[in-house]
């Protein structure tokens, strides 16, 4: 009788998680798809990856021309991702909506990994619940999901799965597993390098080849790191440079002087995880309230767990010694991986309590905390934020100002091959051709094509824009169409 019940139990927990996975899809869906839908993607990085995708679905060469110079480059110059090739043949199905629905099923994917990790160290089915909940309450996901697309995030859903398959003993799979990660972007060799060497302390007492394959994964992932960034991408780039090492020209001109710096001042890059590389600077609160929701949302997991904060290093150390304000905080999607990481943390950690009772009430703590601070920076937090693009309680995420479907009325009147300029948050829409250009990027557009009132005006200051448009309106050889405002369409 009591296993009839463990089994009816059991099979009820099963249904509770799945609803768990297709909720969140749900509110996943209801972040990148809305902010889509309504005008609210970027260019950068959404225009630019579409543009990729439509330019590999017709097999043409990705060039990028929607960057804020006057000159294209290869898609693969930017970063070493490749999913936007491998996903482009549903571009013929889902349009400039693929890359969103095969993020948000990453993520899902995600979370089946740790279930699957969790049986195997056996956490009941119930207990999977409140770890899901955790993981898909993280604010590093809603960070990420309402910036649109990137690669990284797509990477990031397969760790789960390369500890499991790891720890499994199925080499073939594992393989899989890393080369999922790898491609993802040419930083995430780093996180692989750390992985790799936590292996070998997660399974001190494995077979010879438990230990092989670590030692292989980190020769790997440092030849592809170094091979990508200081020798592909420089030779794809119009500049003939890795452009990301610039984010840490504080550190140095190169990275040889970056890890002598870093080698040389331990107690200053300590300190640089929460204080600015300029002193003194009020903006680095920034940093502290990010250590502390990451703290709030399970990271006490990397403390109990320390080998998992080794893992977590690269991605604080990639934030945190960045040069750059928008790294330092919670939004964006540069802090994706640290959710993935913590839930198999707390996995590890749940393996030291043997009272199904502490573990619950562990896992309830954990749970609770994370949605409650995840809530909370929704509707306030220090660094740089769009409230309208990622609070799903705000009524202002469902709706849009002007009339969507006059708008996109409008953009259909523009021929698929015209050589086209748009302000950012267009250009996703506008994707479908080889020449779009990022406002006020003019070269030899035909087309220029804004939404005013209500402009985006990055990467220009309104009082800049302004000027830009006067100038625009005041040549005569651009004819303006405002047929469908607040579209407007310029054509020379």
């Amino acid at each position: 009788m009591n296993l009839l019940t463990n089994k009816i139990g059991n099979l009820n927990a099963l249904y509770f998680q799945r609803g768990i996975h297709v909720f969140f899809f749900i509110v996943f869906a209801a972040i990148s798809f809305l902010n889509h839908y309504f005008f609210r993607s970027a260019a950068l990085d959404y225009g630019l990856s579409n543009q990729a995708l439509y330019q590999f679905a017709h097999f043409k060469p990705a060039i990028t021309s929607m960057l804020l110079s006057y000159e294209s480059a290869p898609y693969l110059s930017c970063h070493l991702s490749f999913w936007v090739p491998l996903l482009s043949p549903f571009y013929w199905i889902f349009g400039s909506y693929t890359l969103l629905i095969f993020q948000n099923l990453a993520l899902v994917f995600a979370g089946f990994g740790l279930v699957k990790l969790g049986r195997h160290f056996g956490v009941s089915e119930w207990l999977l619940c409140l770890v899901l909940i955790q993981f898909y309450a993280s604010f590093a996901i809603y960070g990420a999901v309402s910036f649109d697309y990137h690669d990284n995030v797509v990477g990031a859903c397969f760790l789960p799965w390369l500890f499991y398959y790891f720890i499994k003993e199925n080499w073939k799979l594992t393989m899989l597993c890393f080369i999922a990660v790898l491609i993802s972007k040419e930083n995430m060799a780093i996180l692989l390098g750390f992985i790799s060497i936590a292996f070998l302390l997660i399974k001190p007492r494995g077979s010879v080849k438990s230990y092989l394959i670590p030692i292989g994964f980190f020769v790997l992932s440092l030849t592809w790191f170094m091979v990508s960034s200081f020798i592909v991408i420089p030779a794809l780039n119009n500049t003939g440079t890795f452009d990301q090492i610039g984010r840490y020209s504080h550190l140095g001109s190169n990275l040889k002087e970056i890890l002598t710096y870093i080698f040389t001042h331990p107690i200053k890059m300590f300190r640089m995880f929460f204080e600015s590389h300029i002193q003194a600077d009020p903006d680095e609160k920034v940093k502290l309230e990010f250590l502390k929701v990451l703290f709030i949302s399970g990271g006490i997991a990397l403390i109990r767990k320390p080998v998992f904060l080794w893992i977590a290093l690269p991605i604080l150390i990639q934030k945190l010694w960045n040069k750059e304000l928008g790294f330092w905080g919670l939004s964006y999607h540069y802090q994706i991986e640290l959710a993935p990481i913590i839930g198999i943390a707390i996995l590890f950690w749940l393996k030291d309590f043997k009272n199904n009772n502490l573990r619950t009430y562990l896992l309830l703590f954990l749970a609770i905390s994370t949605i409650g601070i995840t809530y909370r920076k929704m509707e306030n937090k220090y660094c740089e934020s769009k409230p309208i693009n990622e609070n799903l309680f705000l009524k202002a995420h469902y709706q849009a100002s002007f009339d969507v479907k006059r708008v996109r009325e409008g953009l259909k009147t523009i021929p698929e091959d015209a050589a086209v300029c748009a302000q950012a948050n267009l250009l996703p829409h506008l994707a479908t051709r080889n020449k779009a250009y990022h406002f006020p990027i003019l070269r030899d557009a035909n087309y220029l094509v804004v939404l005013e009132p209500g402009m985006n005006n990055y990467p220009l200051s309104e009082t800049e824009a302004k000027i830009f448009m006067d100038t625009i309106r005041a040549d005569k050889t651009w004819r303006e169409d405002s047929t469908y405002l607040p579209l407007r369409i310029f054509k020379k």
